[in-house]
Order: C-alpha cells, then sequence, then structure tokens
C-alpha cells in the first residue's frame, strides 16, 4: 500500500519536539546536512536521493554546523489525488513553503533547516515525495549558502566543466545524454549550483535526463548512471556556452560583454529568485568570455565540439 510506511508514531499531538531516532549527514552540495526523521522508509528516500554525494567526502568539507533537515511522518488524512498535489509558496525573500492538502514543508535559511510534516500517504510514494518535498526543500535551503542555482546542463574533464545554457528545448538534456553514453562526465542536464568564495566552484547532481518524446509535448525520464567520484559531482573551473540551432552545428566565441548579457537575460522561473546573486554569478562566468554552440537538426554532430571544448582548457 501507498500509505504502508516503517514510522515511529509521534507521542507530541502538537508536532513540538518529536522524537527523530533515524538520522544521516551527507556533505549535500559540499555542506554537511543532516537528515532526521521518525521514520526508516524516509531515511532510505534520503539515501536514495542524497547519497551518491559520499564521493565528495574525501574533499575539504567546511567545518561548520551541519544543516538540518527534519522529516516528520504523521498518520493523517491527504488528498486522495494521484500524485498529490503540491503547491509551492513563497512567502519572503527567503523560505519556501511546499504544502499539500495533508503534508507540509518549510525551507527556513535563516534558521539554517528544513522541517516537513508529511503524511504517511506522500512518504509513500517514494518518488514523488523525494522530487516534492525532500529534494525542493533541502536544495532550496541549500542555495542560500554560496551555492546560486544556474539553469543549465554541464560536462566535465579533469575538474573542468562546460556549462550548456539555454532555453527549455534548447537541447541541453538531449546533449547531457549523448554525452553520457559517449563516455563523457555528465554533472548535470539541468541545473548546476555555483559557488564563489573563496573561489569559483560548480556543483551538479548528475542522475537522469528529461528528453522530449517525439511528437509530444511530454518528457520521458531517461537515467545517468553517475560515472563515479568527484568528477561527476564537482568542478573547480568553468566556461560558458550558449545553445542555438541553425543548418549545421557550428561553435564559436562570444566575448564576455555578450556573455553576461545573455546569462541575464530570459532567466527561466526558479531561478530568478536571486537577483543580486544571479547577477555575481553571471559576471564570475563570462569574465573572460565563453562559447555559442550552434546545433543542426542532429544532436549527434555536436559531440566534437563539446569535446573540443572541453579539451580547451578554461580561463574562468
Amino acid at each position: 500500500m501507498i500509505d504502508d510506511v516503517d514510522f515511529i508514531p509521534v507521542r507530541d499531538p502538537l508536532l513540538r519536539n518529536p522524537a527523530l531516532d533515524y538520522d544521516m549527514t551527507l556533505p549535500v552540495l559540499g555542506l554537511p546536512t543532516r537528515f532526521e526523521s521518525n521514520s526508516r522508509h524516509v531515511i532510505e528516500t534520503v539515501d536514495q536521493a542524497f547519497g551518491y554525494w559520499r564521493a565528495v567526502s574525501a574533499m575539504p568539507i567546511p567545518v561548520i554546523e551541519p544543516f538540518r533537515v527534519r522529516l516528520v511522518v504523521h498518520d493523517g488524512p491527504e488528498d486522495s489525488a494521484r500524485p498529490i498535489h503540491v503547491r509551492y509558496i513563497a512567502p519572503d525573500a527567503v523560505r519556501i513553503i511546499a504544502q499539500s492538502p495533508g503534508s507540509i514543508a518549510i525551507s527556513d535559511p535563516e534558521r539554517r533547516e528544513s522541517v516537513a510534516f508529511v503524511s504517511t500517504t506522500a512518504a509513500g510514494d517514494r518518488d514523488h515525495f523525494r522530487t516534492a518535498f525532500l529534494e525542493a526543500t533541502t536544495l532550496a535551503l541549500l542555495a542560500h549558502f554560496d551555492r546560486h542555482p544556474l539553469h543549465a546542463s554541464a560536462i566535465a574533464l579533469d575538474g573542468r566543466a562546460v556549462l550548456l545554457v539555454g532555453p527549455s528545448g534548447a537541447g541541453k538534456s538531449t546533449l547531457a545524454h549523448l554525452a553520457h553514453h559517449a563516455g563523457i562526465d555528465v554533472m548535470s542536464e539541468d541545473r548546476v549550483w555555483v559557488q564563489l568564495e573563496p573561489s569559483l566552484a560548480i556543483w551538479g547532481t548528475p542522475g537522469h535526463a528529461r528528453l522530449r518524446v517525439e511528437g509530444s509535448d511530454e518528457k520521458c525520464v531517461v537515467p545517468l548512471a553517475p560515472a563515479g567520484g568527484v568528477a561527476s559531482h564537482y568542478a573547480h573551473s568553468a566556461v560558458v556556452c550558449l545553445l542555438d540551432r541553425g543548418m549545421t552545428a557550428e561553435l564559436g566565441r562570444i566575448d564576455g560583454v555578450a556573455l553576461r548579457d545573455a546569462l541575464m537575460s530570459d532567466i527561466a522561473p526558479g531561478f530568478d529568485r536571486f537577483p543580486a546573486r544571479h547577477a555575481a554569478s553571471a559576471s564570475a562566468l563570462a569574465v573572460h568570455g565563453g562559447w555559442r554552440l550552434r546545433l543542426s537538426s542532429d544532436p549527434r554532430d555536436a559531440l566534437p565540439l563539446l569535446r573540443k571544448m572541453l579539451h580547451e582548457r578554461p580561463t574562468v
């Protein structure tokens, strides 16, 4: 059953201080993050969602108090729709609320924590809970701590990333999928996080690509099994490549001013919450210019050009 979740019932009816007997600490986006729950099932879901971050545990992780994500499962009513409808609210400049009829999760960066009270039904739908509550609020929390989200795919070689930037439908996911099958490290198919201090770094979350189904507007999810190791998650330098379409596959240079202007225009919804931080990230990525890649009708034509960008050392 979808609501058959292994959890310890909460004895505090006001949920003021529930006992959370299961926990796990992982370096998500390179930041120590402690997950706590009254449900073994939920902690298993945490491991599925973020366990691959153990690959960066050998890196210098900041010695700071871990960020806290509390996940409280309760036996209560929930929406009968499947998947459960979740709406997102931004009550102010920092907090994000995810809410369904029987569950609520709040990302509160000022308290350095995210807390979720989820029904057994919501937690039992593991994939939906993972994306709609767990990943959404955890990543919204960490994004406030020098991890600025950028709408881009990323491929990498020897600690250097090429960020593929373009609007939805430009071909980012398709190129990530092709690169993966060509043996190229894929850091992300849709978004990366930009770190500026003490120096520029890029963090990615490999795992899957969303590819458009031919003849429709729907997308299917295609697994991208991470290659493993730090290369799948972290790059210490990056260059940006803007995507557009044409008759033939072509690669050309673009100067820093034009690149920054492109990064500052038509920012996708959800990536536009922090204008000042976005401007700082765009300036850092554009300081030495970048690339413009024109895609032909056959995206496979771009593979040699992806390799060219990877092997030419970026100056950012």
